[in-house]
């Protein structure tokens, strides 16, 4: 398998963990309001309250399942740490100059960056990741594996 292969596989496979935890733990939650509170029979106020509660659930799980995918976005391809330094960049005033407005994230491993726009226009566009090779190697060289002198 190739790396790029592989990395793809670690990231989607973490992603895939935290949604079988998330899921794990509504269904935790399901069978503990089971357990304690068996569905009653009739429409009373036991039975709003026990799909109060139900609902409740049910939401929490969900909060849950949306957190650990925007976790997720915000991960390293490569290494699946948080990313970091967010840097806002281009300007609507002078965007010829500079671009459209958007948020950079860097790896502090340097694997690479995450281009978020600030602005979507047409539904949800696509955030970009650019693989960086090991621009810290280059920037803490002394210059002397190239022949350079400072």
């Amino acid at each position: 398998m190739s790396s790029s292969v592989k990395q793809s596989v670690r990231y989607w496979g973490f992603l895939f963990l935290k949604c079988l935890i998330a899921g794990g733990i509504a269904m935790a939650l399901f069978l503990t309001q089971s357990a304690f509170w068996p569905m009653p029979h009739g429409y009373d106020t036991t039975y709003m309250a026990y799909l109060f509660v139900f609902g409740l659930i049910t939401f929490v799980g969900l909060g849950l399942f949306f957190l650990a995918i925007l976790d997720q976005r915000y991960r390293c391809r490569v290494c699946l740490r948080r990313l970091r330094m967010p840097v806002p960049t281009g300007s609507w005033s002078k965007m010829l100059q500079f671009g459209r407005p958007q948020t950079q994230y860097i790896c502090v491993y340097g694997h690479g960056k995450l281009d978020i726009p600030e602005l979507h226009f047409a539904g949800v566009e696509e955030t970009a990741w650019t693989e960086h090779g090991d621009y810290w190697s280059e920037l803490c060289s002394t210059g002397e594996e190239t022949g350079k002198r400072p």
